[in-house]
């Protein structure tokens, strides 16, 4: 007899707190989030389901809609070509012996998940819905997520005793996985705030009274959204008081480090700026995003979810595209205004 999905947190609806610097014209860029309904997480079993090494769930070579972020994401993935759709049949169904697991097994993970951001604000929030019961049980992962420090570290304030990372597809004989806690870029308000709580608890030795207060989060390591003038940004940021700073280059643990003592953070959009998640409440963050950007609004609404002030500047960009990947130009002038605005709203 199968178990029926059991309740692990409530549906919920969050306000938004306005951005501290919105202009009347700019309303439209942020209306649609101002109230969001975030549906209720519950705990799913799934039996005999297969686990290819890439994260993807099916039964009777049917790939199930719960490896995807999304049901958009899922109908994506079911229009490839059919070539694209053999070559992973033949991959991860045709002539493969999987190996059983009898035990429970618990599964957070989607197709986006790997990625910094989502790691901490979709799949994480997941674990954390399901922490009193999966300490003593297996957590599953896809193979590549073993080749992430961020995601091994992160993982340590659970005190997890078994995570198994898949080489070779498996067949579960019970899988249970929590439902998303909210739809990706939005959140359970209560669920993320003792998220940043147990990294705050866990880390808290870790903060440097010799940090710096203000950070400026570069790009200029990325692939996509960089800063075109942003020699001349620097200037501007490091005369306000700024540190520099490329996350790719320091560790977790030193990344968590920073954030925790940050009270003022700046970036354009990207990854980076997911370490508010660490900054506490009282906060501000500027986020520096494209003109007429109306789709990108996680940060928007991940520091509305954590008390955190949030500033905005519209820029022009090197090209026209809509998956927002281009480059920045920033108006140095106005960004001088915008962070004297935010410093002395937050008492500096």
């Amino acid at each position: 007899m199968e178990n029926k999905p059991s309740l692990l947190l409530p549906s919920s609806t969050s306000i938004r707190k306005l951005p501290v610097n919105l202009k009347q014209a700019d309303i439209k860029l942020f209306e649609q989030e101002i109230r969001k309904d975030i549906p209720e997480t519950t705990l799913n079993y799934i039996y005999n389901v297969k686990i290819s090494p890439e994260g993807i769930l099916s039964k009777s070579n049917i790939v199930l809609s719960e490896s995807f972020v999304s049901l958009e994401q899922y109908k994506q993935w079911a229009k490839r070509s059919i070539k694209a759709r053999l070559k992973y049949f033949i991959k991860n169904e045709l002539f493969k012996n999987c190996q059983p697991i009898n035990q429970d097994v618990f599964w957070i993970t989607d197709d986006w998940s790997h990625a910094y951001f989502h790691w901490f604000t979709d799949a994480l929030p997941r674990l954390l819905a399901i922490h009193h019961i999966v300490n003593d049980s297996t957590l599953l992962l896809p193979k590549k997520y073993r080749y992430y420090d961020y995601i091994n570290t992160s993982l340590l304030p659970f005190r997890i005793q078994d995570i198994r990372y898949i080489d070779n597809p498996i067949i579960c004989k019970n899988l249970k996985t929590p439902t998303h806690t909210a739809p990706t870029g939005n959140y359970n308000e209560v669920l993320i705030k003792r998220l940043r709580e147990l990294y705050t608890s866990f880390y808290s030795e870790l903060i440097d009274r010799e940090d710096h207060t203000k950070i400026y989060i570069s790009r200029s390591k990325a692939q996509k959204r960089k800063i075109i003038n942003e020699q001349e940004v620097i200037e501007i940021v490091k005369k306000y008081g700024f540190k520099v700073i490329c996350f790719e280059e320091y560790s977790f643990e030193d990344q968590i480090k920073m954030a925790l003592r940050a009270k003022f953070m700046i970036s354009n959009h990207g990854g980076g700026l997911t370490n508010l998640l660490f900054m506490s409440s009282g906060g501000a963050v500027l986020e520096l995003r494209k003109y007429g950007d109306s789709n990108n609004n996680c940060f928007f609404t991940l520091a509305s979810a954590l008390d955190i002030n949030y500033f905005y500047q519209l820029c022009e960009t090197d090209q026209n595209d809509i998956n927002n990947t281009s480059d920045l130009k920033i108006d140095c002038q106005l960004l001088s205004s915008n962070i004297i605005d935010m410093l002395n709203f937050a008492g500096n």
